[in-house]
Parts: C-alpha cells; sequence; structure tokens
C-alpha cells in the first residue's frame, strides 16, 4: 500500500483557521486544503488549464485523507481592530462619482483571536490512499498536484503562512510519520471537517465568477455560499469512538416502585433483559439471522467484531454523607452497540423495549418492567458523560488466564482492549485489584459469570483506568462485556490514581 503525501509547515507554528460557527478548527479541513491548492494553480498559470483541472478532479474524488498533526493547543484570545467587509460600498460610491459617507480609516471591526499553537512540530500531514498497483495516469495527477502544492503561499488566514511539498510514501514510511493521527469514522462526532467532493472544483469555479460580477450595473449581488462539499467526522486514533445506547428504568411489575437485583446478578439481568429483546424481535417477525447475531450476538467463526447489541446492567451509584459514591443494587439497564456501527437499530429498541418484561427463564415469573429513562439521570451520567478515569462496578473477565503475573494480565487488558475498539496507547495509567474502586461494591471474584467464561480459569479483577484524554461512556471491556461484565463508571475529579 501507498499514499499520497501532502506536508504542510507553518512557518509561525501557529494557525488562525475557523469552523462553523466561528471556533477554532483543528486539523484545518481537507476542503481549505483543496482551496488552496486551487488558488495556488491559478496563481501559477504555469500549468496546462485541463491538466490541472484533471488532477484537481481527481483530488476531489478520493475518500477522506487521513491526518497526522502535532500537537496543539488554543491559545489565549485577543481583540484586534481589523478592516470590515464593507469596502464594496465604498467602491460603489467612487463607481458613482459620490462622496462615501465613511472613509476607508473609518471602516474597522473588532475581532477576536485564538489561533491554534502548534507545540511540538509545524507540519500537518495529509495521506490519501493509492491503488495497488498505482497507473501512470494517477502518478500524473500526484506530480502536477505537487509541482501546485510547491506555490502554496497560506493555510487558514493569510497571517498563516506555509510551505508544502507532496510525494508519494510507502506505508512503512507512513507510520514513521511523528504526531496524533486523525482519521475519518462513520458515526456523528466532533470535531467535523469539510471534505471535498466531485462537483467542488466546478462549484468553486463558478463561484468565482459569482464573486467578480457581485457589482454590476449599479447594483450587487451577494456571492452564495459554497455548498458542493461533506461533513466528515474526524478523531484521533487514540481517541475511542462513542457508542449508540438506550437506557431503561427496572419498575416492579405488580408495584409501584423500583425493581432491583444484586449486583453480583449482573449476568443475570443481562441475560433476561437479551431474552426480552429476542422475543419482542420474534413479535414483530425480525429476520431470524438478524436476532441471532444482533440480538443474541452468537458469532461466526470466532469473528467478535460484528455488530450486535451488549446488555448493560448499571448498578446504583448513590452518594453517601456527602463524601463518597456507594454501589447498590441494579435498578437500571442499558442496550448500546459497537463502535462505529454503520446502521444502527438503537431507534428500534428505544421505541420498542418500553412495555416489555424482564423474565425468569427457569420460573417464567415476570421479575420488571422496561420503562424509559431519559438523559439527565444522575446515575446514568455516571455510565454515559465523558471523563478520564474509570473503574469498574462490575469487574472485567480476561481473555484468558494470567497465571498470577501483572506483565501477561496488562497484556490479556490491552487485548481485550483491543477487541473493545480502543488503543492500548490511549492510556496513561492501569490498575487491577479484586476488591471494588467503589464501597459497597463486591468482590471480583463473587460476580456470577457464564459458563463458558469459567472452563479456562480466565482471570477476573476489578480494574481502575485513566486515559490520556477523556473518553466518552458507556464503557464495558473483557470477554463478558456483551453481558453484563466490565462496566464502568466515571470517577468524578479524579486527577490521578493514587
Amino acid at each position: 500500500m501507498s499514499y499520497f503525501c501532502l506536508s504542510i509547515t507553518f512557518l509561525d507554528a501557529e494557525y488562525h483557521g475557523r469552523c462553523d460557527g466561528d471556533g477554532p478548527e483543528w486539523p484545518p479541513s481537507p476542503l481549505r486544503l483543496f482551496q488552496a491548492l486551487l488558488a495556488a494553480a491559478a496563481a501559477r498559470r504555469q500549468e496546462p488549464p485541463l491538466v490541472t483541472q484533471a488532477s484537481l478532479k481527481w483530488l476531489e474524488s478520493q475518500s477522506p485523507p487521513l491526518i497526522v498533526t502535532p500537537q496543539h493547543h488554543v491559545g489565549v484570545p485577543t481583540r484586534i481592530a481589523v478592516p470590515n467587509n464593507d469596502w464594496d460600498t465604498l467602491a460603489l460610491a467612487w463607481a458613482r462619482g459620490q462622496e462615501p459617507r465613511k472613509q476607508p480609516a473609518e471602516l474597522k471591526t473588532m475581532k477576536t483571536v485564538r489561533p491554534i499553537r502548534l507545540l511540538d512540530g509545524e507540519t500537518v500531514v495529509y495521506l490519501w490512499v493509492l491503488p495497488d498497483p498505482l497507473p501512470d495516469c494517477i502518478r500524473e495527477h500526484i506530480e502536477t498536484l505537487s509541482r501546485i502544492a510547491r506555490s502554496l503561499v497560506a493555510l487558514g488566514w493569510g497571517i498563516d503562512l506555509i510551505a508544502a511539498h507532496g510525494r508519494i510514501l510507502s506505508a512503512q514510511e507512513t507510520d514513521r510519520i511523528p504526531g496524533q493521527r486523525w482519521q475519518p469514522i462513520t458515526d456523528a462526532g466532533i470535531p467535523t471537517l469539510r471534505v471535498p467532493v466531485q462537483g467542488t472544483l466546478e462549484a468553486l469555479i463558478n463561484r468565482h465568477k459569482a464573486f467578480l460580477g457581485r457589482l454590476r450595473d449599479d447594483r450587487f449581488t451577494p456571492v452564495p455560499p459554497l455548498t458542493a462539499f461533506r461533513i466528515v467526522s474526524y478523531r484521533r486514533v487514540t481517541d475511542p469512538p462513542s457508542r449508540r445506547w438506550a437506557a431503561f428504568r427496572l419498575w416492579h411489575p405488580t408495584e409501584d416502585r423500583h425493581a432491583f437485583f444484586p449486583q453480583i446478578r449482573a449476568n443475570h439481568v443481562a441475560a433476561m433483559l437479551r431474552n426480552a429483546t429476542a422475543r419482542l424481535a420474534e413479535q414483530q417477525h425480525m429476520p431470524p439471522d438478524w436476532i441471532d447475531r444482533y440480538v443474541h450476538g452468537h458469532r461466526r467463526g470466532g469473528d467478535d467484531s460484528s455488530p450486535r447489541f451488549s446488555y448493560l446492567p448499571l448498578p446504583s451509584l448513590e452518594p453517601r454523607s456527602g463524601k463518597s459514591t456507594v454501589v447498590s443494587a441494579i435498578r437500571r439497564v442499558l442496550v448500546a452497540e459497537l463502535m462505529d456501527t454503520v446502521e444502527s437499530h438503537r431507534p428500534w429498541v428505544r421505541q420498542m423495549l418500553p412495555g416489555n418484561f424482564l423474565t425468569d427463564d427457569k420460573t417464567g415469573d415476570r421479575k420488571a418492567l422496561l420503562t424509559p429513562l431519559g438523559i439527565g439521570d444522575c446515575v446514568l451520567e455516571q455510565y454515559t458523560e465523558k471523563a478520564a478515569t474509570w473503574a469498574t462496578v462490575t469487574p472485567v473477565v480476561l481473555p484468558g488466564s494470567d497465571e498470577g503475573k501483572f506483565a501477561k494480565a496488562e497484556k490479556l487488558f490491552f487485548k481485550a482492549l483491543r477487541h473493545a475498539g480502543y488503543a492500548p496507547e490511549a492510556l496513561a495509567e492501569l490498575e487491577f485489584r479484586n476488591v471494588s474502586f467503589w464501597p459497597g461494591g463486591d468482590l471480583a471474584l463473587r460476580f456470577c459469570r457464564p459458563d463458558y467464561l469459567k472452563e479456562n480459569f480466565w482471570s477476573v479483577y476489578h480494574v481502575r483506568l485513566r486515559w490520556k484524554h477523556p473518553v466518552q461512556g458507556p464503557i464495558a471491556l473483557g470477554a463478558g462485556r456483551h453481558c453484563g461484565l466490565g462496566v464502568f463508571a466515571r470517577i468524578e475529579g479524579a486527577t490521578r490514581m493514587d
């Protein structure tokens, strides 16, 4: 595999570009780079127009690039006076032979400047995947775009001066590029960046023509905004994506109160929730194959990454005496989907599951009624809000036995992280123990587990971890993460692990 690499080096290690809503844009969007390339091509006038347009059309048709950036932080805002956009009225008055109401020096407005400051480098790299083998026509496009890139002057505001360089890199060379890697994702997220699409080049050319003709016949015609682009969510490779979920309160089937279950029976609650979802799907004549895979989670060929539901009981986390948060019984449950699931079935679950019962499979007794649970519930927020430090409420089952060795336990835990879609590099600290990190929590080995998680003496631990960047919940890790085990809650206000 090879990549077309465009590297942009900022001469002053600052970037002032803004996104929609006038917030700081980072990384610089692929559409902004595309527009800069078009401007550089127009300024050069050294390439035949048809050749330049063909290369830019090839670039706009490519998938969103991977972006590599240095570390950054948002600078301190400052206020400066800058020329406003009212100079067209000046030009119009002069064209009519009239005296303008204001002089050019008076046409100023106050503007807040808050640049992005680059901390450990000045170069931003854009990487587009190339086909293998590489056709000669694409190689010619890359040579043309690389020549145009050498004429780039700025990216962002006019003061964001740059030097640019284009080339083809192998996968090994790409892996050695230092910095934070930002990849496009299918799920909605932050930040969102504008990306060119087929038709962007033509729309920009037409918009430029409209700009040149905005003053005509003593009339001003506003230039319409550019619409030929799409919005793509980007996230750092080390930042786990968020999960889609639907939460429910457990209500007593005959009395006007909560239903509750002991925390160590989280696995049984998850099984009842899964069976209730399967019964509902069968009643609505959903496809049997979908019920088998997505609802029951039956795997084919050992594949543990295909889309499915996870069933997560949420033991209550209650403040006591204003000092500590205590774990108590299970009164809420949550159905979550895997990360980056392209087709979501959360709306179906959220709409159809309320009003159904959790039923004991052995006796047939109704144990709890599912009722909707919305945003704002303080316990639910402990499991779903963003935080850097998290600890298990139900223990993690490692995918193997650690034989009492921390190094092996750590290796198995990193394997479990990858299975759940997280990067081990995103962790800052990690701690294992048998005793719960929450007052009122039970020992890890006392939690019920399905038989298939007991056969090979797989290790079970309570885990506390701290991420390098805050992570959005819900988080469930380990071999039992789909059936109520390995569920984490955020530790509010935690800055380090003692």
